[in-house]
């Protein structure tokens, strides 16, 4: 009989089968995880990905600019449609600067998904401090956090007691800079 036990193979106990299965599976599970984690980063681009068709849009959109961790500029539309890989069309816009108290009202614009760049063309209106603002197109140029018009800039306040235009202006930080053909007036008592 001694004989004959020396010669059957021997059987592992069923817990030093479940160890090695238990083993077996974490390996797998972690070469999984391991080759998901490679595909994921290897492009280096961590943006989701989304296929955009002709017409796709979005409602109620909130686009939040920082720069150093400061809020430059919150845009808001009821519609984004969605045109080229950059180029998206806001309809029924407001824009708000926190550093510049300003709030800007349009019908429609567009932003640029690169650049980071707003540009609002049409009916204008404006309101800064006591002052309203209305021109028919404005450029906001996200690298240089600057607001920028090369038409015709009317800006009425303080009771009506205010009044000037010109051709161009320039905004950076919160002073604003009205060039070419400016005419102002100013109202007494």
């Amino acid at each position: 009989m001694i004989l004959l036990a020396r010669k059957l193979p021997l059987q592992a106990p069923p817990s030093v089968l479940k160890f090695i299965m238990r083993k077996m599976l974490f390996l797998l599970a972690l070469i999984g995880l391991l080759t998901v984690t490679y595909y994921y980063f290897q492009d280096g681009d961590f943006r989701p990905k989304y296929q955009l068709s002709d017409n796709s849009y979005m409602e109620k959109v909130n686009i939040i600019q920082k720069k150093a961790g400061q809020t430059r500029i919150v845009v808001n539309a009821e519609k984004a449609i969605f045109e080229t890989d950059t180029d998206v069309k806001l309809v029924t816009m407001t824009l708000y600067f926190p550093e510049k108290e300003l709030t800007l009202i349009a019908d429609a614009g567009y932003y640029n998904t690169k650049t980071k760049d707003v540009v609002v063309e049409g009916d204008i209106k404006a309101n800064t401090k006591g002052y309203d603002i209305v021109t028919n197109k404005f450029r906001w140029d996200a690298a240089k956090s600057e607001l920028i018009s090369n038409d015709k800039v009317v800006i009425a306040g303080k009771g009506g007691k205010f009044y000037m235009e010109g051709d161009t202006l320039t905004a950076h930080g919160d002073k604003a800079t009205l060039r070419k053909n400016v005419k102002a007036i100013f109202k007494g008592k």
